[in-house]
């Protein structure tokens, strides 16, 4: 039998909801707080996604243990739709940088190298919140770890917008997509290993760093000397003209 938990206090529980005659549902008190197990159960989706996009806690524990529709092939299809978007936005960006010597625009290639390596970002970011888990042993129920990350990285969608309206150059968008999500992905981990917040920045922020160098180093070596001083951190930064003297001292600090 499946177990949810309390979106409230955490507290492990069989049952969110009871139903009644016809189509009518009683909604569980937590037996630990005494408030409702999970009140999102009765509402809409937009409202749980409005609740989503102000991150929540409650409706990351909602989505990641007691949804029914939020199955394997949602998270599927949004790995899909992060893989895409990240590869597309970088070779968008790619093309108009004059760090690119080169050129890729209209050459396909560099886009399935570039949905490569954000699905490697997206991977190493997940095996270090993984193994992270792993090594913190806890007898309490805990949700997918890379249902958890794909969750938290789904602000990135919002590159695909920023390029329909021409704002993806805009430093104040940027900054704000960048905050955004680091903020989701504290509170998504936060929410599925049930640890505070200052533990969850931690661990998100190591498992970004190593996701970061994983697949800067990689870019470095498929694309070899056609890049010069790309900023892969966030993809968003890519639009930004850096001068020949900061793109040779990038290189020399970050590869030597």
């Amino acid at each position: 039998m499946k177990e949810f938990i309390c979106i409230t206090c955490t507290e492990p529980t069989q049952e969110i909801y009871k139903q009644t005659y016809g189509n009518f549902i009683k909604l569980h008190e937590c037996v630990s707080c005494g408030k409702v197990v999970d009140p999102y159960v009765e509402c809409e989706k937009s409202i749980v996604l409005m609740d989503l996009v102000m991150n929540k806690i409650a409706v990351y524990r909602h989505i990641l243990f007691n949804a029914d529709n939020f199955s394997a092939q949602f998270y599927m299809k949004l790995a899909v739709a992060l893989v895409l978007s990240e590869g597309y936005i970088r070779w968008i960006s790619l093309t108009e940088t004059k760090a690119f010597i080169g050129g890729i625009k209209n050459n396909e290639y560099y886009l399935y190298i570039l949905c490569i390596l954000a699905a490697v970002e997206l991977g190493v970011f997940g095996f270090i919140i993984k193994i992270y888990s792993l090594l913190k042993r806890s007898d309490r129920l805990r949700s997918s770890i890379y249902h958890a990350t794909l969750l938290g990285q789904s602000g990135r969608l919002a590159n695909i917008a920023a390029i329909v309206w021409e704002t993806s150059t805009n430093i104040a968008f940027t900054f704000l997509l960048a905050t955004f999500i680091l903020i989701s992905s504290v509170q998504s981990i936060r929410a599925a290993l049930h640890i505070g917040h200052l533990e969850s920045s931690f661990i998100v922020v190591v498992a970004l760093v190593c996701s970061v160098f994983t697949s800067h180093s990689l870019q470095f070596i498929l694309l070899g000397n056609r890049l010069l001083g790309t900023n892969t951190v966030f993809p968003e930064f890519y639009n930004i003209k850096h001068t020949n003297l900061f793109e040779e001292s990038f290189l020399l600090n970050w590869f030597y």
